[in-house]
C-alpha cells in the first residue's frame, strides 16, 4: 500500500508541475497576443488618421 501512496504522490506532483507550466505558457502567449494587437491597432490608427486628413470631407471616422 505504501508503494501505491508513493505512486499517487508522484503522479500528483507531476500533474501539478505540468499544469503550472501550461498556465505559465498560456499567460505568456496572452501577453504576446495583447502586445501584437496593440501594435496593429496603433498602426491602423495612424493610417486611418492620414486617410481621414486627406479626405476629411468624404470620410467619417468612428472607433
Amino acid at each position: 500500500m505504501a508503494a501505491l501512496d508513493s505512486l499517487l504522490d508522484l503522479g500528483s506532483e507531476l500533474l501539478v508541475r505540468a499544469t503550472r507550466n501550461i498556465c505559465a505558457g498560456s499567460l505568456l502567449n496572452a501577453d504576446h497576443g495583447r502586445a501584437a494587437t496593440a501594435a496593429r491597432l496603433s498602426d491602423w490608427t495612424e493610417v486611418l488618421s492620414l486617410y481621414a486628413e486627406k479626405n476629411a470631407e468624404d470620410v467619417r471616422v468612428s472607433a
